[in-house]
């Protein structure tokens, strides 16, 4: 297993930098496509912490672990902000059932889960100790 950890602060610029570490621990084991998806996935849910969980409030921190191992990528991300009723993830199945043609009638949010959840191959959340625990799992 390899193994690094990451701790930023909530500052969207620092976005980059995890979707950056995300790619470096992924490239030993996956091919182009599934490091796309695995850099907008950590994009997706690190921009998450910052803006709902923190509520844009900078230097917080959000921590990043990334655990390689022979066949699969898990990444761990914490954050202290407020948490997430777990129902919301539960309910998003990684579609998107939407016309893009009808401008007037998009939904209004709740994208950057989805594509977390079509992207990853295992997405878990919890509330522990008051911090907000997000499994994410990639399969080579």
């Amino acid at each position: 297993m390899n193994y690094t950890n990451l701790i930023i602060s909530s500052r969207f610029e620092n976005t980059r930098l995890a979707a950056l570490c995300a790619t470096e621990v992924a490239s030993r084991s996956f091919n182009s496509e599934a490091l796309n998806e695995i850099e907008l996935s950590i994009v997706e849910l690190v921009n998450n912490c910052i803006e709902h969980a923190y509520e844009e409030s900078v230097n917080q921190q959000v921590s990043i672990e990334f655990k390689l191992f022979k066949d699969h990528l898990i990444i761990e991300v914490t954050d202290n902000g407020k948490a997430l009723d777990p129902s919301i993830l539960d309910n998003m199945n990684g579609s998107f059932d939407f016309d893009p043609d009808d401008l007037d009638n998009l939904p209004e949010g709740g994208f950057g889960l989805n594509i977390i959840k079509a992207s990853m191959d295992e997405v878990k959340y919890e509330r522990l100790n008051d911090k907000n625990h997000w499994l994410l799992t990639k399969f080579c």
